[in-house]
């Protein structure tokens, strides 16, 4: 029997999954997630079940959906007293460690995230959230802060290797959280920048020509509107973050086979979420839309996990499980995933029917573009999602796979909206959650004092003025 396997798992901020050149894209430079991709096995139906920075980063270590965690919306943090898997794998001998990007305690952004806090994670280098990737910093386990030169993501990694290359006795698992490629899109070194000629680059054919985007205007937060150009540059410096990423990856997978890691080394990579990057005319995330929802997913194991392509059903509440599952192990409650780790082994494995996507309290620009609080599944064939009191959008992921049309009220779609709606109560019920407005949300489910300790910390209405904008 071999020895426990490693495990690095990598993961970033807003990477769609069409931005990678082995998801089709051949305008990205992604040579290494490619290598990645050929090693192993990538998933082509990978969900975000709710796709926004920090209700969905404490899914991906718990394995608990935003309800059930606490951290339901941006800014809000965490319950106390939470399993993480670095627990499950502290208790099975690993040496675990966290790099980068955490973004799942509260305010203020900067804080030092108490050690208690940290969900079982020994080796610490990180920071709550930063988006100035040319002026980053971490904290260490001693919380004494360190002021990182340069690029924030390759600093990272260099932690990383000293990590990978300092462990001789023990199994480990590295989580390398990278903030890249979410905005701002500019900052990046222009190397990156300059391997990309933002004229030639193709906007997919659901960006319109107005694109309504969160901006602060007359000094408070509301819409304007961009042009197909300005998308043109984004998707500049989007595509430049992911070069320099994959760069990353490559000294990442370099460092295993050197130090003769690779063949016993669980290697991951995904995002947190997508991007819209104007598609459907909107940018961020926050929506029941692909762009959003859909993300990358790489796993390599030489010999352990299958070679080639899954189109299984899965999401990020599943992946804690899943993995734990892959190494023989298990959380010690229930979680609101399920193990699909077959998926990873064999041909015939079966993920979802359905999975379950939700934004429980629209946050900063998703408030500030009028967005409500909805809930939604995702099966094969179709996208549904509803308000608490109406429907809300009805795609056909085969048919229409940029999301032209909504089919939400289509006579002719009257029989499918309503299968999947009386689906999507039955999922809700499963996972103790309903339809419920933001305002209900907050206040029935006793989010008040933390919501509202997070709006006043950013200058913005509580729950008394029944607004999430001024």
């Amino acid at each position: 029997m071999c020895p426990q396997p490693n495990l690095l798992f990598v993961f970033s901020d807003q990477h769609r999954a069409s931005a990678l050149g082995c998801y089709g894209n051949d305008e990205v430079l992604s040579p290494n997630f490619d290598r990645l991709a050929m090693s192993g096995l990538r998933l082509t139906d990978y969900v975000s079940n709710c796709p926004v920075c920090v209700p969905i980063r404490p899914t991906l270590l718990t394995g608990l959906l935003p309800p059930h965690h606490g951290a339901v919306a941006n800014d809000v943090g965490i319950r106390d007293g939470l399993e993480g898997i670095a627990d499950v794998l502290n208790r099975a001998g690993y040496n675990t460690g966290y790099i980068g990007k955490w973004h799942i305690d509260g305010i203020p952004r900067d804080k030092i995230v108490a050690k208690e806090r940290r969900l079982g994670f020994r080796h610490w280098k990180a920071c709550n959230c930063n988006h100035n990737y040319m002026q980053g910093y971490y904290y260490d386990e001693q919380d004494i802060r360190h002021e990182i030169d340069g690029y924030e993501p390759i600093a990272q990694t260099d932690l990383a290797i000293d990590f990978i290359r300092e462990q001789t006795k023990q199994p480990w698992a590295l989580y390398l959280s990278w903030g890249p490629p979410h905005d701002p899109y500019d900052l990046v070194p222009k190397k990156y920048l300059d391997l990309f000629g933002p004229d030639k680059l193709t906007l997919p054919p659901n960006v319109p020509d107005e694109i309504a985007i969160a901006a602060h205007v007359d000094g408070k937060l509301g819409k304007k509107i961009i042009d197909r150009e300005t998308i043109r540059h984004y998707m500049h410096g989007y595509y430049a973050h992911i070069a320099a990423l994959d760069e990353q990856m490559g000294r990442l997978l370099d460092v295993l086979e050197t130090q003769g890691l690779r063949e016993n080394t669980i290697v991951i990579y995904t995002s947190d979420h997508g991007d819209m990057l104007g598609s459907c005319g909107l940018t961020g995330k926050q929506l029941p839309y692909q762009e959003a929802f859909q993300v990358p997913f790489l796993l390599s194991w030489p010999a352990h996990v299958r070679q080639g392509v899954s189109d299984q059903l899965i999401s990020h509440a599943d992946l804690p499980v899943s993995l734990l599952g892959l190494l023989g192990l298990r959380f010690s409650s229930p979680r609101d995933g399920e193990d699909f780790h077959d998926i990873f082994v064999r041909t015939d494995g079966e993920g979802d029917t359905a999975c379950l996507i939700a934004d429980y309290i629209p946050a900063h620009n998703a408030a500030a573009l009028g967005q409500e609080a909805w809930r939604g599944i995702v099966t094969k064939k179709y996208i549904y999602a509803s308000f608490a009191d109406h429907d809300f959008v009805l795609f056909d992921r085969i048919q229409d796979p940029y999301e032209l049309h909504n089919l939400i009220h289509q006579s002719a779609y009257a029989a499918v909206r309503d299968a999947l709606r009386r689906l999507l109560l039955q999922k809700l019920e499963q996972h103790g959650d309903r339809l419920e407005n933001t305002f209900d949300f907050i206040k029935n489910n006793g989010y008040q004092d933390a919501w509202d300790a997070s709006q006043r910390h950013f200058g913005l209405p509580t729950t008394e003025t029944g607004k999430l904008i001024w």
